[in-house]
């Protein structure tokens, strides 16, 4: 099982989002021999060994694990550029991600690219053959060795942790049942490039839910801490995931805020509260989309895309896809710019992924008897045996006075001389980027902000 969530309170500055991901393996058979991606007793190049978790966090199920914290300069990536590598995986899988589930619905969508990519990404370093040819091209990494995907992930994780005047949280964990033994090198490089505490998994359901939600809880400061009911006996691995951002800016105040029409996707038109604000910024204008950027306080964006005339936020994707983060900042249009945009708050619980998965090319890993993950273990075969995913985003104007100060000295000298308008009053679609590694954290597709 997969499952992801975000959280919200009513003091949020901004933009917040935060996520807790945890993903489930059963038992299977006659799984096939280990083979492939996961590197049998080898090192991880470019990355140090881990550390001795600090004591009395919890106790460990197996030495050969060890908690690294994800802030440690021993998770540094030694080449600049590595983390930069897998922003247009991510893209390119969170836009087809998000294509997809749009298709199950008529309501606002949210989905974590980072999220459920890192998870599989550490069970790609247990997959074996045809198992792990199958997820390197759903996940986009045909190109990157094992080595280079690992390191890629250990910058991304450390640099999304160290974002200047923001708060972004990217944690991992492993929960293993008595009777796995997993393999010394699979925990190795996944405490190396993940930075992922390793747990032992109670035998009871419910105490074993328990552990996990307290561990969530506490890395999305209580936003999340019930994610789990009950955890099958069947279950012998859980590999949890959780992605928290909270952010302020300065472009909206609220008693500029006023009650505004917005047009939904069938023509009708429904009042909103619609932010109102003015920045200097960039524009993207095409014959089939408005994109911009809004900047905020720490080195998160929030990327906007208003389709036009004809098209919608769903015929967009496949391009947006395609071409990747270029197509958002093509010949982009340098302006003082007065924006419009809804306030919106988005919870959705994605439908269906194992069959999503299956369907971007990777049905074997769900499938026992052909999933291989002997890189996991020698002890049992495996396979995945659910995938679910909640999220949730708010956006509003809150954090404009502590950025006010930032806004005006940031400001060019000059009056601008061009002006534009963007108005988000339709559907549209919109991503929550990394700036220093332009990974998508969260991609949205809000079809009525109300």
């Amino acid at each position: 099982m997969i499952h992801i969530s975000f959280g919200l309170d009513e003091h949020v500055r901004s933009v917040l989002a935060v996520g807790g991901l945890c993903l489930l393996l059963l038992s299977g058979c006659d799984a096939a021999t280990p083979s492939g991606e996961a590197d049998r007793g080898q090192a991880v190049p470019g990355l140090s060994a881990p550390r001795e978790a600090d004591r009395g966090l919890a106790t460990r199920s197996m030495t050969a694990f060890r908690s690294v914290s994800a802030a440690d300069p021993e998770l540094v990536d030694e080449k600049p550029d590595q983390a930069a590598r897998l922003a247009e995986p991510l893209w390119t899988f969170g836009l087809d991600l998000l294509s997809r589930q749009a298709a199950k619905t008529r309501g606002n969508i949210v989905v974590s690219p980072v999220s459920l990519h890192a998870v599989l990404s550490m069970m790609l370093d247990g997959a074996g053959a045809g198992t792990a040819a199958e997820m390197r091209r759903v996940l986009g990494v045909e190109t990157l060795s094992a080595e280079d995907r690992r390191a890629a992930w250990a910058g991304l994780i450390r640099r999304a942790n160290h974002t200047d005047r923001a708060e972004v949280r990217v944690a991992l964990s492993l929960w293993t049942r008595s009777g796995l033994a997993p393999r010394p090198e699979f925990a190795t490089a996944q405490a190396s490039a993940f930075a992922a505490d390793s747990y032992p998994l109670a035998e009871d359901p419910t105490e074993a839910a328990a552990a996990i939600n307290g561990w969530i809880a506490e890395r999305t400061g209580d936003r999340i801490t019930d994610l789990l009911s009950t955890v099958s006996p069947d279950t012998m691995l859980l590999l949890v995931n959780t992605v928290y951002a909270k952010v302020g800016w300065w472009h909206f105040r609220a008693d500029q805020t006023e009650s505004a029409p917005f047009t939904l996707a069938d023509g009708s038109t429904v009042e909103v509260a619609m932010m109102h604000g003015r920045t200097w910024g960039e524009v993207t204008v095409t014959e089939a989309y408005d994109a911009m950027p809004l900047d905020t306080d720490g080195r998160l964006t929030l990327w906007l895309v208003v389709p036009k005339g004809d098209a919608s936020p769903e015929s967009l994707i496949p391009v947006l896809a395609w071409e990747g983060r270029a197509a958002l900042s093509r010949d982009p249009q340098s302006a003082d710019v007065e924006v419009f945009l809804p306030r919106f708050h988005i919870e959705h619980r994605a439908d269906g992924l194992m069959d999503d998965l299956g369907q971007m090319g990777m049905p074997a890993a769900f499938i026992p008897g052909q999933a291989d993950f002997g890189g996991v273990s020698a002890s049992e075969p495996l396979f995945i045996s659910e995938v679910l995913q909640k999220a949730m985003i708010e956006v509003n104007e809150r954090g404009i006075e502590a950025a006010a100060a930032t806004s005006v000295s940031a400001e060019a000298g000059g009056p601008p001389e061009r002006k534009l308008s963007f108005r988000a009053d339709r559907p549209f679609l919109a991503v929550l980027s990394q700036d220093n590694c332009n990974a998508p954290l969260f991609v949205m597709l809000v079809r009525d902000p109300r």
